[in-house]
């Protein structure tokens, strides 16, 4: 029974890449098009340069027409109060997003924090939402507000039940804002190798939504009409996008690499036993590491980490435990923070049997990674997920050796899935864990009166 982590881990690495890539998807694994959207939406190419500066007055634009926007709150289906036009358009390089946010008050615009990820509800704000595998569950989010701020995050299972989003995860993108006595503007540019997507027969199909929202009067305009019948974020759930098709990209293969060092001295002055002078005692501190980030394909990312360093992640929340209960704190280290989701086998709540935060964290002291390796992406109607993590020794706890193999795909629907998944944690002194699960979704309709979970 000792060699059963062992045999568990080989499989990883043996038999992944013989599910995965075995055989060729099936062309019949055309993404669905998003309930009730009518028609997929094609996205304008720009035929000109566009410079970003928040303006909207390049010819480029001449030839794009705005959104059908609608109101959503207070009263859906009214006519908004302040006229909002936004324009999708995109090259070769980049996505594009226009809008024009006309306000007959423009003393009364809302522009509270220049802090990137700051949501604050008192501030006017214009998103753009991007299923972009189609896969009606997932997608990122990109925020803008008057100032220029940057709000960017990852959404996962369809904000229902467990599911929510992670402001913790950054994209490289820019956007510009101008403020005058008309309203406010909004160029904004996401480069394609920020996004992971599915090409298929020279077309990209994505899942979209826009929205703007004036703060004073709590009125939220939208893009595709989408009720508030799908509870209080329902502008944030992909299965409620609209489809759009762009024609001719590529996301490349693009890598990233971020190498770090640090350094660092102290000097505490301790006063002797006989207190009759101090001893000083010197403390050097000296680290370096390296982080990789690679495309291997439009749809799969390649993380590797090497004595990886966590000094910069945003502190936990302070919480009071008046339960018996373990609290739980989200994950925020950003390597393990895209497409994270791929990772999830829940029973309830937040009970699940893979959690990353175990991976260099133990009795909340940090515990050194010597390296590892992580992939994620979508594949046909594959959702998967792989990752290995070797830790080093600290105190009265062993190097470890952390593994999962998470695989799962669509059936019967876009909202159905059945799926596996199997973890391993391996000490040097010969301790081991292994677990294993079957689980899947049924569902006719992605609500969550109607879906239901199986883990096995």
């Amino acid at each position: 029974m000792s060699q059963s982590p062992v045999s568990i881990t080989l499989l990883f690495f043996v038999v992944a890449p013989s599910i995965l890539f075995m055989r060729p998807i099936s062309s019949s694994a055309q993404p669905a098009s998003s309930p009730e959207s009518g028609a997929t939406l094609e996205i304008h190419r720009l035929s000109s340069k566009v410079t970003l500066d928040g303006r909207i007055d390049e010819p480029a634009w001449e030839n794009v027409e705005p959104l059908p926007m609608v109101m959503q709150l207070p009263s859906f289906g009214a006519e908004p109060s302040e006229r909002t036009e936004v324009f999708l358009a995109y090259d070769d390089d980049f996505f594009y997003l226009a809008a024009r946010c006309w306000d007959r008050e423009p003393e009364g615009i809302h522009a509270t924090t220049m802090k990137r990820d700051d949501e604050a509800e008192n501030s006017d704000c214009l998103g753009l939402i991007l299923d972009t595998f189609n896969d009606h569950e997932n997608a990122v989010s990109f925020v803008t507000t008057p100032t220029g701020s940057r709000i960017d995050k990852t959404i996962y299972g369809d904000m229902i039940q467990s599911g929510g989003s992670a402001t913790s995860w950054n994209a490289f993108w820019d956007v510009e804002t101008v403020i005058d006595n008309q309203g406010w503007f909004v160029e904004m540019r996401i480069p394609f190798s920020s996004l992971r997507f599915q090409e298929r027969e020279g077309k990209v199909i994505m899942g979209c939504t826009v929205y703007r929202w004036i703060a004073r009067k709590d009125e939220r305009v939208i893009f595709p009409a989408i009720p508030q019948d799908w509870g209080t974020r329902s502008h944030m759930k992909p299965s409620r996008s609209h489809d759009i098709v762009l024609t001719g990209i590529h996301s490349g293969n693009p890598m990233y690499v971020t190498p770090y060092a640090l350094g660092g001295f102290g000097r505490t002055a301790v006063l002797n036993s006989a207190k009759t002078a101090y001893r000083h005692d010197d403390v050097t501190a000296r680290d370096t590491g390296l982080d990789v980030k690679y495309g291997l394909t439009s749809n799969l990312t390649l993380d590797l980490t090497v004595n990886t360093d966590f000094a910069q992640v945003e502190a936990d929340d302070e919480q009071v435990n008046l339960t018996r209960f373990s609290l739980f704190f989200p994950e925020k280290r950003l390597f393990f923070l895209e497409r994270a989701s791929n990772f999830d086998f829940k029973f309830y709540s937040n009970s699940r049997l893979f959690h990353s935060r175990s991976i260099g964290i133990y009795q909340g002291k940090q515990v050194p990674i010597y390296g590892g390796a992580r992939v994620v992406g979508r594949a046909g109607r594959w959702d998967i997920g792989f990752l290995d993590m070797q830790t080093e020794k600290k105190e009265d706890l062993p190097s470890e050796n952390f593994g999962v193999l998470r695989l799962r795909r669509q059936v019967f629907n876009p909202y159905s899935y059945v799926g596996g998944i199997v973890t391993s944690r391996t000490g040097t002194d010969g301790s081991y864990n292994a677990a294993y699960g079957v689980d899947a979704i049924r569902s006719e309709e992605h609500t969550s009166e109607l879906q239901s979970h199986h883990p096995i």
